[in-house]
């Protein structure tokens, strides 16, 4: 057998590599890829009727796992005209970025959880940062709001924390019970594998959470999904839309309570 032949069956067949060679090799086809995006493509955008949606916009072309949502996360979120957003995970804030200027619109309370100090993340003036477990915090929300004179009713729920399974398990039991009649919650890595491709054709590289978090919404739902495609299905009383670029994307609206 040739060089070549040998060289064919290993780009054909990646996971054939041993897994330190494999994430180099990953390593090496996304930065290749992502150059010949970046030879082919010019980032632009172009000015809109809105200043918070022309920041989101400008903010997106920056690539991340999740620059491809954050016009759609923007979008979602305005269509509730939300008194109260809670975000579970803030890391470098790039949710938070949008769900901050969400809240600006409306007035809103926004609340930030992170089991690491995120505080520097959270620049909106109504906002209130808390560092820690999204579930302990959970079971003491209702006095904590009391305490900050917040309405527990929750209208918009960001949850990208852990990806695993069991934690979002307990997430949804734990804090959809503070939904409000009519709510959306919006799950970033619904669709996490050590690849995933963007929009514009360019890779990124994350890690695999054997479906954690798409596997937890199937227990909830009681059916299936295929994370892979983009998808509109409805069930027992929520309008549930996915995107499935950029590590996923996973939309419920209530709409019956």
């Amino acid at each position: 057998m040739g060089n070549l032949t040998r060289i064919t069956r290993v780009l054909k067949h990646p996971e054939r590599i041993p897994r330190s060679l494999r994430w180099r090799y990953r390593t090496v086809r996304k930065k290749l890829r992502n150059a010949w995006v970046d030879f082919r493509t010019q980032k632009s955008t172009h000015a809109t009727g809105s200043v918070a949606l022309d920041e989101i916009k400008k903010k997106a072309l920056v690539r991340t796992d999740v620059n491809d949502h954050l016009v759609t996360i923007f979008a979602e979120s305005l269509s509730m005209s939300p008194r109260v957003i809670v975000e579970l995970g803030v890391r470098g804030g790039e949710s938070t970025f949008v769900m901050e200027r969400v809240a600006a619109l409306f007035s809103s309370k926004l609340v930030c959880v992170d089991i690491e100090d995120c505080d520097s993340s959270c620049a909106y003036e109504d906002s209130i940062f808390v560092k820690s477990d999204d579930i302990e915090f959970a079971r003491r929300f209702e006095s904590w709001c009391a305490e900050n004179g917040i309405d527990p009713r929750i209208d918009v729920l960001m949850i990208d924390t852990s990806h695993l399974y069991e934690h979002t398990v307990q997430e949804i039991e734990h804090w959809f019970v503070f939904l409000a009649d009519r709510a959306k919650v919006l799950f970033h890595d619904t669709n996490l594998c050590e690849v995933y491709r963007r929009r514009d054709g360019s890779l990124g590289m994350a890690w695999d959470n054997e479906r954690g978090v798409i596997r937890a919404l199937e227990d909830f739902f009681g059916t299936s999904f295929d994370e892979k495609e983009d998808f509109v299905d409805y069930r027992r009383g929520w309008l549930i839309k996915h995107h499935a670029v950029c590590s996923g994307l996973t939309i419920l609206e209530r709409i019956e309570s």
